[in-house]
């Protein structure tokens, strides 16, 4: 697939009532949207230097509700290759334990099904975090999974409500590992180039070899005692003292150095 376009949706908004960390855990109570909006910044930020395009279908202020309805609407409308919700888990009430949990609809597509399962393995092999789930990769009727017509998988990037999760996924360093693994899935699951280099066109190469030109022009001359031996033989003016002589110039320094003998 050349150019696949995913659609990146961080669950929810900043203020969605209840979605937040435990506050015997987190005295700030971190809101869910700013934990899945920063993995989803982090994986939008890796996604650039590939052959693939990427859009947000949350509203990336995390200000206003964007509706699921609306959502995947986007999403569908764009004819997305794959939808690709991010949230953060809850129902421990304070235990330990908890873990990483990737969902996809109960009728999945066979391609949901296989990003399920590489997305769970790699977000596990760079965050470590496994958990305890007896089920991780499951199955749920959640709307933006159901209504999508493109595959789509929900992650659960830990519990904002376990003794076990809650330290680990507030951390930077988590959100950059769980960036990691999405994008390391997404690379092998779709053959992911990085992007190379444009080629510098005629127009932009000659635009850099006249200002080159015109700089080095305006050097001092390394030389100064022999270009006024020069400018004296009327063989110069002095100006332009380090610009390149063409052929002409120098036959026509040559000749006029020939007269003088």
């Amino acid at each position: 697939m050349s150019n696949p376009l995913f659609a990146i949706d961080a669950g929810h908004y900043i203020d969605t009532p209840g979605k937040r960390c435990l506050k015997s855990i987190d005295p700030g109570e971190t809101r869910e949207w700013v934990l899945n909006s920063r993995i989803a910044d982090k994986v939008q930020e890796r996604l650039r230097g590939y052959r693939c395009a990427t859009m947000r279908v949350d509203d990336v202020t995390g200000e206003k509700e964007i509706s699921l309805s609306k959502r995947v609407a986007l999403a569908n409308q764009a004819d997305a290759d794959l939808y690709l919700s991010f949230h953060h888990n809850a129902g421990i009430h304070g235990g330990s334990g908890g873990g990483c949990v990737v969902y996809v609809a109960p009728a999945a597509q066979e391609q949901s099904i296989v990003v399920q399962k590489a997305v769970y393995e790699a977000v596990v092999a760079a965050t470590g975090l496994r958990g305890n789930r007896a089920n991780p990769m499951a199955r749920a009727s959640l709307y933006v999974l159901r209504n999508t017509r493109m595959p789509a998988v929900l992650v659960e990037f830990g519990f904002m409500d376990s003794t076990t999760d809650t330290p680990i996924i507030l951390t930077e360093e988590f959100a950059e590992q769980a960036a990691e693994g999405v994008v390391s899935a997404l690379i092998d699951l779709y053959d992911l180039r990085k992007k190379e280099e444009e080629p510098v066109t005629y127009e932009e190469w000659k635009r850099y070899m006249d200002r080159y030109l015109a700089e080095r022009a305006e050097l001092p001359a390394s030389m100064p005692e022999y270009l006024e031996d020069a400018k004296a033989m009327e063989l110069t003016d002095g100006s332009r003292p380090m610009a390149f002589v063409t052929r002409e110039e120098a036959a026509v320094m040559a000749r006029a150095a020939a007269k003088r003998e």
